[in-house]
């Protein structure tokens, strides 16, 4: 075996620089070159606002470059979910080319280490959104303190035309997202979403409200109560990515209005993907039977910052917390002996 077959230093990991350009430029990765100088440009705003965190918080992307031989072999993102910058959503990495000495495992190992321990990044949560059939970054994510929160479930339309729509007799009405129905809609995630989700997203219903386009909006009543929507994605995989959401309960006059909404999109837009979970079997029936399919089935995963605390940290605090409690016994004032208070 050589040292080139063992060399453990050819592969560099490195934040984007404009450096980084020439490289691309020299391999003729014109359409990734445009990406870099966008990001590279968003690095730069990051860094102004990083400088003045006490004021703002940092809402563009952070990107890591994988290095080999003076060559770009792959990048990895990472972008804030919500206004506060606590949460951040991780990419799987995007290859240029293959690496000759490391594996795809490797590489992304790597890039993920380097993105979770960034001292630039202050958050307390980051999510990551795995192929359910990638077992092998699922066991990477895994590694690296990553739990799985829920299986999401992407669709698409197949062609313009869907089902038969029902009759609006319920006087159901959509509404692009405003100030006061995105609070409604936010209440509604909230409400199904379990303390420990909650605490991770961090999403308010301005984060919502924010990140609308087009697309998004609400289903409402005519009492003006809000039942369903569409909302922008907490880990969007695609440019256009927007989860369907509705109350916990189900609202049997939601079949009349999803499909019309759906069928109501402009088709330019088909690129569009709705997330649904894999476990509301009330959604998914609706869109199956409204010439929807499924394209993909993800694994969303949560990392907390409690579990980055070092194993040596939570031992130093195990075995502070143990000296307090025997020290605090040891200080016990001494009781009077039974025998001999019987004597006197």
């Amino acid at each position: 075996m050589t040292s080139k077959d063992v060399s453990t230093t050819d592969l560099l990991i490195e934040p984007l620089r404009l450096s980084h350009l020439s490289m691309l430029g020299a391999s003729n990765e014109t359409n990734i070159l445009g990406t870099f100088q966008i990001l590279l440009y968003k690095k730069w705003i990051s860094y102004l606002e990083s400088n003045l965190i006490n004021i703002f918080h940092s809402r563009n992307s952070t990107c890591f470059v994988a290095i080999e031989k003076k060559d770009i072999v792959s990048y990895i993102l990472a972008t804030p979910t919500n206004k506060r910058g606590t949460c951040w959503s991780i990419s799987q990495p995007y290859f240029i080319c293959n690496s000759i000495s490391h594996s795809r495992y490797n590489i992304f190992q790597k890039l993920l280490k380097e993105i979770i321990y960034e001292n630039k990044i202050k958050t307390k949560s980051f999510l990551v959104s795995i192929d359910t059939k990638d077992s092998q970054s699922l066991s990477i994510v895994r590694q690296s303190g990553f739990q799985p929160l829920r299986i999401i479930k992407y669709w698409k339309r197949r062609d313009k035309s869907l089902n038969e729509i029902i009759d609006n007799k319920n006087k159901l009405y959509w509404e692009k997202l405003n100030h006061e129905n995105a609070y409604q809609i936010w209440r509604l995630e909230q409400a199904r979403e379990s303390i420990n989700i909650r605490s991770i997203f961090d999403r308010q219903w301005q984060d919502i409200y924010d990140n609308r386009n087009s697309i998004t909006g609400v289903i409402k009543t005519k009492e003006d109560q809000v039942i369903g929507g569409l909302i922008p994605s907490i880990c969007p995989q695609k440019s256009l990515s927007l989860e369907l959401i509705r109350g916990l309960a189900w609202d049997e006059r939601l079949i009349q209005l999803i499909p019309r909404r759906i069928n109501d999109l402009p088709y330019e837009k088909e690129t569009f993907l709705i997330e649904t979970s894999s476990q509301d079997n009330n959604l998914n029936e609706l869109l199956i039977h409204n010439n929807c399919e499924v394209i993909e089935e993800r694994v969303l995963l949560g990392r907390s910052i409690w579990k980055r605390q070092s194993e040596s940290k939570l031992k130093a605090i195990d075995n502070k917390l143990l000296s307090n409690i025997v020290g605090n016994l040891q200080q016990q004032p001494e009781l009077p002996s039974p025998l001999i208070s019987e004597r006197r």
